[in-house]
């Protein structure tokens, strides 16, 4: 790697620069370490110029209801980073990132900020997000085939970029240089697991959160997204997705507009066997495991032809990989081996997740009408209607008053927002309003937070 080149002229300029406090240097010598100095910069500089147009600062916008008037709002409650991956628009973030989103925007250094829109994302467990931008035909992007986290190695350079405590909103990332302090960790916090990431001492802040970790050469190498401190701020510790494991994730989410990759579940609780290995001490009744025949008590040594030591290992391998991946063991039971292979399934398939309860959708993921209204008596009329939301595309007007939505009849606010509160954004159906003493009927598609409060995409 070009890091690995650039760490010899680092250790001669300071050697110069320690002997200088002891043994007087020349000043020829003085200035050829200076000279050394100014090429490390200019390449550092040229790599930061080359991806900078690629990073954004990412806003997220949550909604705000007001259920009596149907007045509907967003208000910017948080702040990220992420990096275009196509020349199309499709950026990277995390999921933490986008959470509860009802608008996203995305500032990058030509100044503008962008509307953007949540593509898929990894569902529980995961903090991977696909956005898609709009606004441009062509984007500045960054080429995520090129990293490659295996061969990095402690030690060697690598930039961290984005929007840390929301300072670069205007879209010019900041940048922070550091080295690689380890591979293969795993970290947590709260519902969000990274498996075999990137630990570096780049400072990485809040809202730095999805932004890219390059290496020397400006080649993507990982996603940043948790720090371990103790007051806010970074303490050394932080770390990232290996652009490997994203890899894995971009094709299907490119083609699964709207749903969940999930991290994939093979239903395996495993602990280190004494003799090497992972130990299986639970199988989740009705798994993929256990439908290709692991039991209780199989230690298993090698996972997709790669062996198997203990049970970081075993994470390691299986626990970064999405669903639907054939995954192919080889175990121990007793004095024999035996092989065996099996699709993962879906986090939403775990036991822990399974809830076949209807539930009304959280206010980021609801429809809206696009309009607000009062109660008179048993009545619900319009009292303003937002243009380019549902309502106005459906021509609905102020003074207009609501029979029908659906199938149902309306005689209540309450029952309306009720109604609403279990449909999506996009949602088509047919609306019976009252005007001028006559009855009429057309069809409508429910808005999202953003239109229903008069943002225009």
């Amino acid at each position: 790697m070009r890091s690995a080149k650039l760490l010899p002229v680092w250790i001669a300029v300071i050697g110069v620069s320690l002997g200088s406090a002891t043994v007087r240097a020349s000043e020829p010598d003085l200035e050829k370490a200076r000279e050394k100095v100014r090429a490390l910069e200019a390449e550092f500089q040229a790599v930061v110029a080359k991806v900078t147009p690629a990073v954004g600062a990412v806003s997220n916008y949550h909604a705000t209801f007001n259920p009596k008037t149907g007045q509907v709002g967003v208000r910017l409650v948080g702040f990220g980073s992420g990096t275009v991956i196509s020349r199309t628009g499709f950026f990277l973030t995390n999921v933490h990132v986008v959470d509860k989103a009802a608008r996203i925007t995305v500032a990058l250094s030509d100044g503008v900020s962008y509307e953007a829109e949540l593509f898929a994302d990894t569902g529980s467990k995961g903090d991977i997000a696909l956005l898609k931008l709009h606004g441009r035909k062509s984007w500045p992007f960054v080429d995520y085939n090129k990293g490659d986290a295996k061969k990095l190695e402690p030690g060697n350079f690598v930039f961290a970029m984005g929007n840390p405590f929301g300072h670069a909103l205007d879209g010019t990332p900041a940048v922070t240089l550091g080295i690689v302090s380890g591979k293969s960790r795993n970290a947590s916090e709260r519902r969000f697991t990274y498996v075999g990431a990137v630990q570096t001492d780049a400072e990485i802040n809040k809202g730095n959160s999805g932004g890219p970790l390059f290496n020397a050469l400006g080649h993507f190498i990982g996603m940043n997204g948790l720090m371990h401190s103790t007051t806010g701020s970074n303490t050394g510790i932080g770390f990232a997705i290996p652009i490997n494991q994203i890899r894995d994730f971009i094709a299907p989410m490119m083609k699964r507009q709207g749903k969940d990759v999930s991290y994939g579940y093979h239903g395996l609780h495993v602990g280190t066997a004494k003799s090497g290995g992972a130990l299986v001490r639970r199988v989740d009744g009705g798994s993929p495991a256990a439908g290709a025949g692991v039991r209780r008590g199989d230690v298993i040594y090698k996972v997709n032809g790669k062996k198997v030591e203990n049970r970081t290992a075993f994470v390691n391998v299986v626990d970064q990989l999405p669903e639907k991946k054939l995954v192919r063991l080889s175990f121990r039971r007793g004095n024999n081996t035996k092989t065996t292979s099996f699709k993962l399934g879906s986090q939403a398939d775990a036991p822990r997740q399974r809830n076949a309860a209807e539930q009304a959708l959280p206010l980021w993921e609801r429809a809206y009408l696009g309009a607000e209204w009062k109660q008179v008596e048993n009545a619900v009329y319009l009292t303003r209607v937002v243009a380019t939301a549902g309502a106005g595309g459906a021509k609905l007007a102020a003074g207009d008053r609501l029979v029908r939505l659906g199938r149902t009849t309306i005689t209540s606010i309450d029952q309306l927002v009720m109604i609403l509160s279990y449909l999506e954004p996009g949602h088509k159906t047919r609306i019976a309003y009252k005007r001028d003493g006559r009855t009429r009927e057309i069809g409508i598609v429910l808005s999202d937070a953003a239109e229903a409060a008069g943002i225009v995409r």
